[in-house]
């Protein structure tokens, strides 16, 4: 089974936009890639999710959505990290500014893993992503699709 980790970004917080761009492109990083942002430079990735706020009037609801996605089956490998890292932040691509990166196994993490960071605006609506566990559902069911695996939703406090 895995799981599909959730943590939501408080109002306000959107200097953690650009920290988590930056851990997101550090040094373990297989791929890195993006809809609606510059992906190649963290700054930028905070500076175009924050603007796309501003837009909507939004810049006092929560900062980011962060998706983790860690894979822990047998024989996985860093190529198919890479292709479940991009298929299941398409899931987003039509509604949502996303950055996303697959990163590799070391030692403070034993495993390869994804993480999909989302502007909870959407693009065309201003309207806030809902992020409770019926809105996530069919976000869940996608990645079973991608993956193969079940999987259970678990949501974290940013600082966890």
């Amino acid at each position: 089974m895995g799981l599909v980790i959730i943590k939501c970004g408080n109002p306000g917080d959107d200097e953690h936009l650009e920290h988590l761009a930056k851990y997101m492109s550090d040094d373990r990083k297989l791929m890195i890639g993006g809809n609606g942002v510059n992906y190649t430079d963290a700054k930028q990735v905070a500076k175009q999710m924050q603007s796309l706020k501003e837009d909507f009037g939004k810049t006092k609801n929560r900062s980011h959505v962060q998706v983790i996605l860690p894979y822990s089956q047998k024989g996985i490998t860093a190529e198919k990290t890479c292709e479940y890292t991009k298929k299941a932040a398409a899931y987003f691509d039509d509604d949502y500014q996303t950055l996303y990166c697959a990163h590799q196994p070391d030692e403070e993490c034993d495993h390869y893993h994804s993480h999909i960071m989302i502007n909870p605006v959407n693009i065309h609506t201003g309207k806030m992503m809902e992020t409770d566990p019926v809105s996530l559902k069919p976000f869940c069911e996608h990645v079973e699709k991608v993956t193969g695996a079940k999987n259970r939703l678990k949501f974290k406090k940013n600082d966890e």
